[in-house]
């Protein structure tokens, strides 16, 4: 700012020596035209609500007013389980670093606890449902997204197809995993 202040003030004796350049003066002068800025994004926000509140504009509805589509609810799964599988994962690791050291557990230690807990048995089979169908579900996706990475199954038929195959899929692949894991 000082420098292009200087430059406007002494841009005719700059010019005159020849050591300004056209794009240096035209940017020395269009700073000293500019308007300073009065006011802030936050008043500005305001009058923008204000303007729509007087003309009784209804807020935009975002995704209220949207039929859920099967193929945008299958990629939000997809990502869903990801992020779980993996947050699963750093948290699992974490702990395990965390506890070996202060508490001397080990995996079997650990295992040999849960196990002291006496959980009904139906509880457990719960908690290995929950953990093997991200597993499955994210599997069997995974592999449509490959398919269509090889350019196949983008017509809406096979589209829908492939993603019921997908969701139903996933349920029985998890009941089979549970049955024979």
């Amino acid at each position: 700012m000082a420098l292009s202040m200087l430059l406007v003030r002494n841009s005719a004796a700059i010019s005159r020596l020849g050591m300004l350049s056209a794009p240096l003066r035209s940017a020395a002068l269009s700073s000293r035209l500019a308007a300073p800025m009065t006011t802030t994004a936050q008043e500005e926000m305001a009058k923008f609500w204000d303007k729509n509140a007087q003309k009784k504009r209804p807020m935009s509805p975002h995704l209220t007013i949207y039929k859920p589509q099967l193929t945008a609810m299958l990629s939000i799964t997809h990502r869903g389980t990801g992020a779980a599988m993996a947050g699963f994962v750093y948290a699992f690791s974490v702990g395990m670093l965390v506890v070996n050291p202060l508490l001397g557990w080990d995996f079997p230690t650990i295992f040999n606890f849960i196990k002291s807990l006496e959980i009904h048995p139906w509880l457990i089979l719960g908690g290995k449902w929950c953990m093997a169908w991200p597993i499955s579900y994210h599997a069997m996706n995974g592999i449509r997204h490959l398919n269509w990475d090889a350019g196949y199954g983008f017509d809406m038929k096979v589209l829908y197809r492939s993603g019921w195959f997908v969701f139903f899929g996933s349920f029985l692949l998890a009941d089979l995993m549970l049955y024979f894991l």
